[in-house]
């Protein structure tokens, strides 16, 4: 008996739900931040995408009725030849049945070009809606990353005098951190958001885009992480000073 394998699948309602927790977590520890703005209406943007699932980029229901009815004639213009032949005897009605043959491929060319082009319609409406998600997924990314252009460690590291259009200091290392850490988090959120997309359809140009998200929230996310680990390097020096 061959053993069942337990495949971790990425669960949609998870993502959404685990949005609206980093939303939360987010207000609580920064309220006045646009990064709480920023967790917020990705959240609510996660549940809709969630929601919503692969309808949301599917094609009008008008449009895949008709592009599926011209499939459907194609088949039955296919096969109403063959009846013709089982039904009909007699040298005396070939010439019938070949003026009606060469009307049927007539016909038949045009309802198969008619059907091919309902689909690529179908799939292009798919794709560009596809594209218009992930796209404000990328715009949201680079939000948060303007968010952040602030929090660098080496305000903290070598601090100066403020000047007018300065923004107002008001976080130690440990609150940069945290910040940092949430802005990472959103970064790997948005990147699994993507990824549903690419579950839903099988578009070379989605799944590209797809790919060009994932990569984008990675490299930000890795951003982040390197100035983490600067502001742990600054903590161990200050507690090497303490003590």
């Amino acid at each position: 008996m061959v053993a069942r394998s337990h495949v971790s699948t990425l669960e949609p309602a998870r993502i959404a739900s685990t949005a609206e927790r980093l939303a939360d977590r987010v207000h609580e520890r920064f309220p006045d931040r646009g990064l709480a703005e920023q967790t917020r209406a990705f959240a609510v943007h996660a549940r809709g995408v969630v929601q919503l699932g692969s309808a949301g980029i599917a094609a009008p229901v008008a449009v895949r009725i008709a592009s599926w009815v011209g499939g459907v004639c194609a088949v039955v213009l296919v096969i109403s030849p063959f009846y013709v032949v089982e039904t009909m005897s007699g040298i005396e009605v070939l010439p019938v049945f070949l003026q009606s043959l060469s009307a049927l491929f007539t016909v038949l060319a045009a309802t198969v070009a008619g059907f091919f082009t309902m689909r690529r319609v179908e799939q292009g409406l798919v794709r560009r809606r596809a594209l218009a998600g992930l796209a404000l997924l990328s715009n949201l990314a680079h939000v948060t990353d303007m968010l952040q252009i602030s929090k660098s460690p080496t305000k903290l590291l070598f601090p100066q005098e403020p000047t007018p259009s300065s923004e107002p200091e008001t976080d130690d290392a440990v609150a940069m951190s945290r910040y940092l850490a949430y802005c990472g988090e959103l970064y790997a959120l948005i990147a699994k958001v993507a990824v549903l997309y690419g579950e839903w359809t099988a578009d070379a140009e989605v799944l590209a885009s797809v790919h060009g998200v994932c990569e984008l929230c990675s490299d930000l996310e890795s951003k982040s992480t390197q100035k983490i680990l600067l502001l742990e390097q600054l903590n161990q020096r200050v507690r090497a000073v303490q003590s």
